[in-house]
């Protein structure tokens, strides 16, 4: 949840996909791509709501690269 931005404008079924995705990848740029892709949808739907989306310290995929999971 504190991991993911937009995390509160995701439906429970988009929240489980947003997951599987991110454990999918093995390559960074394949995650930083589909990342940056969600972060502008999450971000549009955070304006739509009078929201300021702010986005994580770090990413998801910067940490799965630090873990060893992508190349």
């Amino acid at each position: 949840r504190q991991n993911t931005a937009g995390w509160q404008f995701m439906t429970p079924d988009e929240r489980v996909e947003h997951q599987r995705q991110m454990r999918s990848f093995e390559s960074y740029q394949e995650c930083k791509a589909y990342q940056d892709r969600q972060h502008a949808e999450m971000a549009r739907r955070a304006a739509r709501a009078g929201v300021v989306l702010e986005r994580p310290s770090q990413s998801g995929c910067e940490k799965l690269r630090a873990r060893g999971k992508l190349q």
